[in-house]
């Protein structure tokens, strides 16, 4: 299985269109199911088969503007969602459980990952903004639109990809920022006007100048990320 939250469905991500009513913007990344899926916070022993540690790429975006609108979301959708201990980020890339030898198809090794942090230097990406909107959802998750207007995430994504294959790859990638996960099956049209209601979408910028890569207990799949390491951008500066 796929970590235990993640049920993204396989659709064409696009760039946020201000054009789109706040509603369509909330509601174009649900599935055509009805309901969501609600998520059981408990520990996943048949997916993480006694493996401790799991290890993810992500930007950092835990910074006192991106933790405001993160609570206030989580306030405007009491009742909705789990509990949830995460900081804000972007996950970039999933790598998979941090093993010193693979005996899976799903370990990540300090080799992969050194391979990893070859192909991010050839890429030489340069420090780059993202813009954090409105809320949004998959079927398993709500959570904050995020812009990236200098195209930088595709390099980044592709690099990683060249130094290790993602564990969990799906058809096409979209950057987003977690608000937290439905604690029920809820009717969608009803989530989505609620979505909607919810007014922060005035972009907030986040400054990217490293990657890190983070770990989370395996036990515990909503719990908090632990950067291990930033790999700083240094590539040339934009005009």
């Amino acid at each position: 299985m796929d970590t235990p939250y993640d049920s993204r469905p396989a659709i064409v991500h696009e760039p946020l269109d201000v054009t789109l009513t706040r509603q369509a913007r909330a509601g174009r990344f649900f599935s055509a199911s009805p309901r969501t899926l609600p998520f059981e916070p408990r520990d996943y022993p048949e997916w993480h088969r006694g493996r401790t540690t799991y290890g993810v790429w992500m930007v950092d975006a835990d910074i006192a503007p991106l933790r405001a609108r993160v609570a206030r979301a989580r306030d405007h959708l009491d009742g909705v969602l789990t509990a949830h201990q995460r900081q804000p980020h972007v996950t970039l890339f999933v790598c998979g459980f941090c093993a010193d030898r693979p005996m899976s198809d799903d370990d990540f090794t300090p080799a992969m990952l050194a391979r990893q942090r070859r192909a991010l230097e050839a890429a030489a990406v340069a420090p780059f903004e993202l813009e954090i909107g409105g809320l949004a959802s998959f079927d398993s998750a709500v959570f904050l639109e995020v812009r990236d207007p200098d195209h930088c995430l595709a390099p980044i994504r592709a690099a990683l990809a060249h130094g290790q294959g993602e564990v969990c790859p799906h058809e096409v990638y979209t950057p987003h920022l977690t608000v937290g996960l439905y604690r029920d099956a809820f009717d969608k049209p009803a989530v989505t006007r609620r979505l909607a209601a919810f007014a922060e979408d005035a972009p907030l910028r986040l400054a990217v100048t490293g990657l890190h890569f983070a770990v989370y207990p395996a036990q515990h799949p909503c719990g908090l990320l632990e950067t291990r390491e930033v790999f700083p951008l240094s590539g040339p500066v934009r005009g």
